[in-house]
């Protein structure tokens, strides 16, 4: 019922960036992207358009406390600190990197007062300007979706997070859990029940390699990322115990990825603080995301991120 009612409430053209702009086609469309963002009709969240097939949100890390809008008294409150800073940095490595620019939406209202990562009963708690904001932000994932599909038939969508967990590694949520991940590459790749409860289900059809390849082989967003020296799971070198913690996806990565519609594949990224905390450790971290975006472009969406990309 939430998600009929987001939907209703898009296509009425009541949430998202305040007017929905319309959407540029290939011929008009900039190579970069302005600098500026758009803030919504609330202004707690801003929206930096993009031109290329990549959509980056950031739901956990605002600081802003409006006092009209009452503390959640349930569900999680703790800030994804840096999350915010290290997106800013891997939208400028992309854009260094491919002469184009990838959508942005960050949540700048405090967690506190608003979940942008969960459904909207336990994100909002009913209050008016809480749900107001979560509208918002989901409108702009969703006009940025939209710009994408405009130009080329697939994208990434990337939630950024972070996390605290003793392994200080990058955790890659796909909406899989640790069962899934478990199982042997031949039953990935034959299962297909497994690859339709991921949310890069789309992209599972669409690569050429096999789906476990595409969940935790060498050409994996884990195994390029291991190979520039980031430590992540799932990924050829890392894999998780009975016992450890792992964040595999929440509302944002479901909502927007590519599980219950053909859409956007969605990968929700938690990212442990040495890769985030200062300014040299995120412009590392941001740019080893965007050498191996390269690659797994190129690999399994069978596009190149560079200006003028031509399919393959």
């Amino acid at each position: 019922m939430t998600r009929l009612l987001f939907f209703l409430l898009t296509s009425w053209g009541l949430t998202g960036c305040g007017q929905r702009a319309a959407i540029p086609t290939t011929e008009t469309a900039p190579s970069v992207a302005p600098s500026a963002p758009q803030a919504s009709a609330s202004g707690y969240i801003k929206y930096w358009p993009g031109t290329l097939p990549i959509v980056i949100s950031v739901p956990h890390d605002g600081a802003v406390r409006p006092q009209d809008i009452p503390d959640r008294t349930e569900g999680v409150t703790v800030r994804d600190t840096y999350a915010r800073a290290l997106a800013e940095a891997i939208r400028a490595a992309l854009t260094k990197k491919f002469g184009r620019t990838p959508h942005l939406i960050v949540c700048e209202i405090s967690r506190q007062k608003v979940d942008c990562n969960r459904e909207l009963a336990v994100a909002t708690q009913g209050h008016p300007q809480a749900i107001q904001a979560w509208q918002e932000y989901h409108g702009c994932i969703d006009r940025a979706e939209q710009s994408v599909l405009a130009q080329t038939p697939h994208g990434l969508y990337l939630d950024i997070h972070s996390h605290g967990h003793p392994n200080k590694r990058i955790e890659i949520g796909y909406l899989l859990k640790p069962a899934d991940l478990k199982l042997t590459d031949h039953e990935l790749d034959t299962d297909e029940t497994v690859r339709a409860r991921s949310s890069i289900r789309q992209l599972g059809r669409l690569t050429p390699t096999g789906f476990s390849e595409l969940v935790r082989g060498q050409t994996s967003l884990g195994g390029l990322l291991e190979a520039r020296g980031l430590a992540a799971v799932p990924s050829p070198k890392q894999t998780l115990t009975a016992s450890e913690p792992y964040f595999n996806g929440a509302y944002d990565i479901a909502a927007h990825g590519s599980r219950d519609k053909a859409q956007l594949d969605g990968v929700q990224l938690e990212v442990p603080v040495q890769m985030r905390d200062t300014a040299e450790h995120r412009a590392a971290t941001a740019l080893a995301l965007a050498d191996a975006l390269e690659i797994y472009f190129e690999r399994h969406f069978r596009l190149k991120l560079t200006a003028n990309p031509v399919g393959r």
